[in-house]
């Protein structure tokens, strides 16, 4: 993303602000239209931190990034169902069709047709604020960040080589920190 970042920094702050309008006034105007002491409100909320400025803006997120350079992208990867707002507050438990506990993506309001890239970027910049927020050094917001990529890719390929098809994380094949949420969701069922 080094291209937008740049973009971004030479930006004037009128600029900015402006981009940002345009993108709301873009993708949400009949939800701004609808009902303004809502999204007035929601615009209170984002205020409060870095991290909820993020979760409260996936179409300027993705505005920002169509605009960088990705040498990942092709005429496959580029067009492929994506979750469309993947951040760490969109993942949690769930009941499979199987009656089974899964710990999963679990909130798709946002899915649509885009680039497989814009989800891991996403993802990743959410750790990022989420490591600054939890005061974690450079070097930790960095090994978070390229532990999930790493992951991420991991698991693609071996869905690629026709492996781990049905693949969940459940009580029976989760480990460490997501066995404890498969465990403690199955513990108190809402």
């Amino acid at each position: 993303m080094s291209v937008i970042s740049n973009i971004l920094r030479q930006t004037p702050p009128a600029n900015r602000k402006q981009f940002i309008i345009e993108s709301f006034t873009r993708n949400y105007p009949d939800l701004i239209a609808g009902d303004p002491s809502a999204w007035r409100g929601k615009f209170r909320k984002m205020s409060e931190s870095a991290l909820a400025f993020y979760r409260g803006t996936a179409a300027l997120f993705y505005a920002d990034v169509s605009r960088d350079e990705d040498p990942f992208l092709n005429e496959k990867t580029s067009r492929v169902w994506i979750q469309g707002d993947l951040h760490a507050e969109n993942f949690g438990t769930y009941l499979n069709g199987a009656g089974q506990f899964v710990f999963d993506v679990n909130d798709f309001d946002e899915a649509y047709v885009g680039p497989f890239s814009w989800d891991v970027k996403r993802f990743c910049a959410g750790l990022a604020l989420i490591g600054y927020k939890k005061a974690l050094s450079d070097a930790e917001i960095h090994e978070l960040i390229s532990n999930a990529a790493g992951s991420y890719a991991r698991q693609v390929a071996r869905f690629a080589q026709g492996k781990d098809k049905n693949f969940s994380l459940r009580l029976d094949t989760a480990q460490g920190a997501i066995l404890n949420i498969i465990q403690e969701a199955a513990a108190h069922p809402q």
